[in-house]
Formats: C-alpha cells, sequence, structure tokens
C-alpha cells in the first residue's frame, strides 16, 4: 500500500522541437528520446521533458500554476512517507533491541481507519476534481501512522535509562534568567479565568491541528496541506530522537506540593505514571494506551502551535487568530505540560529549521523544471 502511496503524478507533456511549446495528452516515453529537464523524481523512477531547441537558450516555463501546485503537493507527500517510513523502522528496532513486549490490543481499529485513508487518498489522487478529499485523507493518515509511529519511539527510548536532564534543563532556565515556577505562580494569581483559555487551548493542540489540515484541504490549499504533514512528521521524528538522549519530567519536580494542590488535578505531571513505567520498570508493555506525551525537551506543544500559525500565516485575519491561540496555549505549556523554557526555545528551533527545509523543497521543483532561468 505504501509504495501505490508515494509514485509520483503522471505528467504527459511534450515539448515540440520548433515551437518549443508543450502538448498535451502524449507519454513522454513514448516520444521523448535524450536528454532533457527532470521533472519528478522519487528513487523508483524519473520522467523527462525535453527541453528542444530554443533560439538563445531562452528557458521557457513548462508547467502552469495548476501543475506547479500538485508537483509540489507531490514533493512534500513522497518526502513525508519516507519519514513515516524511516519512523517505523526506527520504532521496530527499538523494539527488537530493547524487548520491549507489543500488546497489540485496542489499536486495531485505529490501524484499519489509517489504512482506509491511506488508500482513498491514492485512489483519488489522479482523478480531477477530487483532489480535496485525496488531500484530506492522505494528511490525516500520514500524520496520524508517523504519530503512532513516534509516539512508540518517544516510549521505548526510556528504556535506555540515560540520566534526567531536568536538572540541567532547569540550570538552562536559570541562566537565561527565566523562572518556571515564578510564572506558574504569577498565572494562578492572575485568576481562573486564564486557566479557563489556557486549558482547551493547550489540551486541544492537537486537534485543532488535525482540523486546519482538514479545512486547508477543503479550501484546495494543497501546498499548505502538504507542507502541515510533512513538517509535522518531521518534527516529530526529530524531537524524539533529541528526547531520546535528554529524558525529564518537566518542571513540576521543582514544584511545592502547595503549588501544585492548587493547580487542576495531574497538571505538570499527567504523564509521570507512563514516564515510570517505561524509564523505571523491569518489565513495561508497549500498547495504544501507554503511549503518551512523555517528552518534556524539546517541547512539541510548542512546535504544533507554531506548525498552526504557519498554516495560517497568508490572511491577516487567521493569522492573529491563530498567534492569540498561540499565546494562551504557550502560557499553558508551564501550568499543563510542566514545561521548562528552555523547552519552548528548543521546541521553535526545531520547527523553524523543518519549516525552512520546507520551504527550500518548494523551490526545489521549479529549479529542476527550469535550471536556466535567471
Amino acid at each position: 500500500m505504501c509504495s501505490r502511496f508515494f509514485n509520483p503524478l503522471a505528467r504527459h507533456f511534450q515539448t515540440d522541437n520548433v515551437a518549443g511549446e508543450a502538448r498535451p495528452g502524449v507519454r513522454l516515453s513514448d516520444r521523448v528520446r535524450g536528454g532533457g529537464v527532470i521533472l519528478f523524481a522519487n528513487g523508483l523512477r524519473s520522467d523527462r521533458i525535453a527541453t528542444g531547441n530554443i533560439a538563445g537558450g531562452e528557458a521557457r516555463s513548462i508547467a502552469g500554476p495548476v501543475e506547479s501546485i500538485g508537483l509540489t503537493a507531490d514533493l512534500f507527500r513522497r518526502a513525508s512517507v519516507w519519514l513515516v517510513l524511516a519512523a517505523v523502522v526506527i520504532a521496530l528496532v527499538l523494539t527488537i533491541t530493547l524487548r520491549v513486549r507489543v500488546d497489540p490490543r485496542g489499536s486495531s481499529v485505529l490501524e484499519c481507519l489509517v489504512a482506509a485513508l491511506l488508500w482513498a487518498s491514492r485512489a483519488w489522487w489522479n482523478q480531477s476534481g477530487h483532489e480535496r478529499m485525496a488531500d484530506a485523507c492522505g494528511t490525516v493518515a500520514i500524520v496520524a501512522l508517523g504519530g503512532m509511529a513516534c509516539g512508540a519511539i518517544a516510549m521505548l527510548e526510556l528504556r535506555f535509562g540515560f540520566p534526567l536532564a531536568d536538572g540541567r534543563l532547569h540550570a538552562m532556565d536559570q541562566a537565561l534568567g527565566v523562572d518556571g515556577i515564578a510564572i506558574v505562580e504569577a498565572l494562578l494569581e492572575t485568576g481562573h479565568w486564564i486557566f479557563w483559555i489556557m486549558a482547551p487551548a493547550y489540551n486541544f493542540t492537537i486537534p485543532i491541528f488535525f482540523g486546519g489540515l482538514l479545512l486547508l484541504s477543503w479550501l484546495g490549499d494543497r501546498v499548505e496541506a502538504w507542507r502541515a504533514a510533512f513538517c509535522f512528521v518531521g518534527t516529530l521524528l526529530t524531537t524524539c530522537l533529541v528526547a531520546m538522549f535528554t529524558p525529564a519530567k518537566g518542571l513540576g519536580v521543582w514544584a511545592s506540593p502547595e503549588l501544585l494542590a492548587r493547580l487542576p488535578e495531574e497538571a505538570m505531571r499527567s504523564f509521570w505514571a507512563h514516564f515510570d513505567q517505561f524509564y523505571f520498570a523491569a518489565h513495561p508493555v508497549l500498547r495504544m494506551q501507554v503511549v503518551d506525551g512523555v517528552i518534556s525537551f524539546p517541547s512539541f506543544h510548542c512546535i504544533v502551535g507554531f506548525l498552526v500559525l504557519a498554516m495560517w500565516r497568508k490572511n491577516v485575519l487567521t493569522l492573529l487568530a491563530a498567534g492569540t491561540w498561540l499565546v494562551f496555549m504557550l502560557l499553558g505549556t508551564f501550568p499543563g505540560g510542566g514545561h521548562y523554557f528552555i523547552d519552548l526555545v528548543a521546541g521553535f528551533v526545531v520547527w523553524a529549521v523543518w519549516f525552512a527545509a520546507s520551504l527550500y523543497l518548494e523551490r526545489r521543483p521549479v529549479r529542476e523544471l527550469m535550471p536556466a532561468l535567471t
């Protein structure tokens, strides 16, 4: 199924050697021989377009706006698939190496749903008029599958037993002049109203992201929908790999019992039970019910927050709405997730790197289609 999912879009363009104009409907392999410009390559095959003899060496645009959008969306789609495959392989290697027993009960329904969405996306991908459904099914499935694989990695890597990094992370906060405990106390002094805003903003971060994928797909913004899926999987995999060497229980280890009693139940420490199970227990069992947000550094909530902000950056109103939500969500990472300030800084850096990578990939098809463009 995966191999079918990341097959590239078929392109049917031929450039005439005299006029240098593209004619649709002719398969390249039937007419083109010799050199050309790489249109797309996915490790399985590459298609080429003959450039023709253009007087004076002037390069012409050989892909219209619709073709360019489809090309970029497909590039993000295939890159996302490879990232998911990498995450699955890493999870399998960790499971075998660390000899952790896996209990598949409780995950079969989700697995079947993801498989159905992948199949639907592939079936509709090349059908004109069904691009929105293909994008909605594909982005949601890829993000869900990547989240499952990386969630397993996050739990399994605790078995390595690297020293807890809470002391180092707390020292970094102090070096930056930030006191997370003081921030939580200041939020409590502000009043309960701010928790009524922060709590849903923080707790519904992932559903908000999934909703954004569906809405962008429905609006026909293919590039941004697939960019978000690509960045989500890439940043989550990066976060898991970094957190492997910096396991931490978060800001809650420095909070006094009096402070914790003033916060909502399980605030700052909701994931501690599952963290302890895999970090300290002798024979933990990996199952869907124990996969939890056990990573403190970098903050993936922070990363997803900036992913959502980037999804809606092109419109002033949506940017303001996303920015307002982001402020309250980031404030909620202190009492809600027990994050250090340095966790947020690292999360922003991870997001920025992958977002910059997406911009680079977005320009890549243009350079390959028009290498002589200056």
